[in-house]
């Protein structure tokens, strides 16, 4: 009796599809990511987290410098391009924008009564060994 209730428990354990004494498993068995899979998955989450910290500040940096050219008034831009520095330097130092400086980053032309800022920079970005990326910035603000 003992030996029949035993072979009951065994033979629920064994699922219909497969069985313990061959390999064959159907495509239902075979749910899921294999461990190659996974690490293709990681390295490529691994590898847009690195990119995505190390570009990330510049475009911040450079949405902030456009946010402070765009909040230039028309008196500002007026006054020349030296009070134009001048002002931009300080807001740049207000807002933590310390490896860039305006007079490098920033051109001022006069044309036919309108008043153009442009900002054209380049950031390379060292992302390991002998990998590099560039990031290139021009915009221009009419006033």
């Amino acid at each position: 009796m003992m030996s029949r209730h035993i072979s009951h428990q065994i033979s629920h354990r064994i699922s219909p599809r497969t069985s313990p004494w061959t390999s064959r498993r159907t495509p239902r068995d075979m749910r899921g990511m294999t461990m190659m899979g996974i690490m293709v998955l990681l390295v490529v989450v691994g590898l847009g987290a690195t990119l995505g910290l190390k570009i990330g500040p510049h475009y911040m940096n450079h949405r902030t410098i456009m946010g402070l050219v765009g909040a230039l008034t028309p008196d500002e831009v007026k006054a020349g391009r030296p009070a134009l520095m001048e002002t931009l330097t300080k807001r740049f130092k207000v807002n933590a924008l310390y490896d860039l400086q305006p007079d490098q980053i920033i051109r001022y032309k006069r044309e036919r009564g309108a008043i153009s800022v442009s900002v054209d920079y380049e950031v390379r970005e060292h992302l390991g060994g002998n990998v590099y990326v560039v990031l290139d910035f021009d915009e221009t603000r009419t006033f």
